[in-house]
């Protein structure tokens, strides 16, 4: 038994050197994320914890871009200063994206939100807001209206996630959903391995040109993807839930609303059953499922994007900026002061 314990405290002592000298990797590497990625936009405390945002331009109401799942809010630094031009523009890094601290479990549609709501008014971004969302983004700017229905003027949802994906979709493009009594054990794992430097150790590093002036927005984004917050964010069971505050949020009434949605299908020359299963669907979500969020305004209209694919926002953003300018005239006309 003596030797046992010896063992035993041999053990435990090795896993607590081991975690600590991994937590002082991490604490260590994120010090230098920050010297290697200079934050773009400035920190907004919500209440123990920093969100960043970034905005310019000038005028009412502004727009707020909200990115999809992995990707932050850089993902719209070359389609933000367009709008600019026409009132107030903004980007944010949800919490664990860009340059924002993780957030607290569970990161659902709802808490970020709730975390959207605090930065805004936090940071002097006064409502009404046009909010676009890309992807999961635009499963957040429904749940965002329908918590804060005052503070929302129109919207702009760019091939926007929806509930009916995990009930049409073949099931060979859904990744596989845990039973809801491990999410958060899930999450506390993945934060676990970022807080003890593995998920660091394990990731990719993206080269980055010394002289930030040479960088390109491309080499940031992905740079921005692969940290560990980011990673271990990721790695967030919770989006049943999402999808369930979205279904619950709703209709949009009378706002401006524009659904853009993807529209190039390039089928294989010999299609697989796989293919011919992948094709079918997207027709679903272009036909069937896409115009089900148009119809949640009754202003609401739906536009076809033919030459772009899920990346509406990096393959077609005069489409994006179209569309938003439209909206913002729309609520303009609608509210003339």
């Amino acid at each position: 038994m003596k030797r046992w314990r010896r063992r035993l405290l041999w053990v435990l002592t090795a896993g607590f050197v081991i975690a600590g000298a991994g937590a002082l990797y991490e604490r260590a590497g994120e010090r230098g994320d920050l010297r290697r990625l200079p934050r773009i936009g400035r920190a907004v405390d919500i209440g123990g914890r920093s969100l960043n945002i970034f905005c310019s331009g000038e005028g009412s109401p502004a727009v707020i871009f909200d990115s999809g799942a992995g990707s932050s809010g850089y993902d719209w630094a070359e389609i933000q200063p367009e709008v600019a031009k026409l009132t107030q523009a903004c980007w944010f890094d949800r919490a664990g994206y860009g340059w924002s601290d993780p957030g607290p479990y569970p990161r659902t549609s709802a808490a970020m939100s709730r975390d959207l709501n605090a930065l805004l008014h936090r940071a002097g971004v006064p409502p009404p807001y046009i909010l676009v969302g890309h992807s999961l983004g635009g499963l957040n700017a429904r749940v965002y209206t329908g918590m804060y229905p005052a503070e929302v003027a129109g919207l702009v949802l760019v091939d926007a996630a929806h509930e009916d994906e995990p009930r049409r979709a073949p099931k060979f493009m859904l990744g596989k959903t845990a039973p809801s009594w491990l999410w958060h054990p899930i999450w506390i794992a993945a934060q676990l391995a970022r807080r003890v430097g593995f998920v660091r150790l394990t990731a990719p590093r993206i080269p980055l040109p010394a002289d930030s002036a040479q960088r390109t927005r491309e080499q940031i984004v992905q740079a921005l993807r692969v940290q560990p917050k980011t990673i271990a964010t990721l790695v967030d069971p919770t989006s049943p839930e999402s999808y369930r505050e979205a279904e619950a949020s709703g209709n949009f009434g009378n706002r401006p609303l524009i659904v853009l949605t993807r529209g190039r299908v390039n089928p294989p020359a010999n299609p697989t059953e796989t293919d011919r299963q992948a094709a079918a669907y997207e027709q679903v979500w272009m036909h069937e499922i896409q115009p089900k969020l148009a119809a949640l305004s009754t202003r609401g209209r739906q536009i076809i994007v033919e030459k772009s694919g899920h990346g509406i926002p990096d393959e077609a953003p005069d489409a994006v900026i179209a569309a938003v300018s439209e909206v913002l005239a729309a609520t303009r006309e609608r509210n003339p002061h």
